[in-house]
């Protein structure tokens, strides 16, 4: 899980530093820009109430619909193939133009989430890819004090929906009984005979949200980055040995983003950016 975490994070950061340096110049790349001021505090409210709203409906979706797996097949596609264009994008930079990569990159996020249709093992795969495409669209729309507000407000909700409402853990239980590229699964074979197989589950959000702060944090200092990743494979770390241990259902979001918080301010109170 681990691994997956930090190849989500490594892909997250490489294609943030791609597309900040083609933002002002590729149309298709600064349409992926979705505030027109992006230190304005105020966003972390509004994409918070995007969140909420989001969740509502999903909820609304798995009790009144979930017995149709189309439509929820359809979501999954559409998340993967938007998602995962701007990694490929950004891959297909290093060999072609503007244009050349953002219709390489299209048609190849098209072709990948069709196969993970049809072949359900590349539901990794598929998640890490997405998350990454995700995370850089926020960590590009926000800037550092916004950002860190909204993830400190989205730690908030995603503590209390597990422990009060518990609507994520009815979300999570769904997405993983239809093995849906919403979450990233590691498993364990049985050591003993007649033991079942164990798994761990972690959402794409657990993984989008240090995506967001290390491409925000490239905008500062490429070593700003480095320390919010340390930080959040630091936290992850010490919460899945946790969360292994005690075989319990836990947040994933609160440790990871205190985490990033301390290991960022720890590079300011080193002096380690140079501005």
């Amino acid at each position: 899980m681990l691994s997956f975490f930090i190849i989500a994070q490594a892909l997250g950061i490489y294609t943030g530093t791609v597309i900040i340096r083609d933002v002002s110049e590729n149309p298709y790349v600064s349409g992926l820009v979705v505030t027109s001021d992006a230190n304005e505090p105020m966003n972390a409210l509004l994409f918070i109430g995007y969140i909420l709203a989001g969740a509502v409906v999903m909820v609304f979706l798995i009790r009144k619909l979930g017995f149709i797996p189309l439509v929820f097949v359809a979501m999954e596609f559409m998340l993967i193939a938007t998602s995962s264009s701007i990694v490929f994008y950004a891959l297909m930079r290093n060999f072609l133009g503007y244009g050349e990569s953002t219709l390489a990159g299209i048609i190849i996020a098209l072709l990948f989430a069709t196969a993970k249709h049809f072949r359900p093992q590349l539901k990794n795969a598929a998640a890490i890819m997405a998350t990454a495409g995700v995370g850089v669209i926020f960590g590009i729309s926000l800037g550092l004090f916004p950002l860190i507000l909204f993830l400190i407000l989205l730690s908030i909700y995603d503590f209390l929906s597990v422990f009060a409402t518990k609507h994520m853990v009815e979300m999570a239980n769904f997405i993983i009984k239809k093995d849906l590229a919403f979450t990233v699964t590691a498993r364990a074979p049985p050591t003993k005979p007649g033991e079942k197989e164990q798994r761990i589950d972690l959402g794409t959000g657990d993984m989008i949200a240090p995506i967001m702060l290390e491409v925000s944090a490239l905008t500062v200092s490429p070593v700003a980055s480095a320390f919010v990743f340390v930080g959040a494979v630091v936290s992850l770390g010490l919460f899945l040995t946790l969360v292994w241990k005690k075989k319990m259902v836990l947040p994933a979001l609160p440790p990871i983003v205190l985490g990033m918080i301390v290991f960022l301010l720890l590079g300011f109170v080193l002096k380690a950016y140079t501005f």
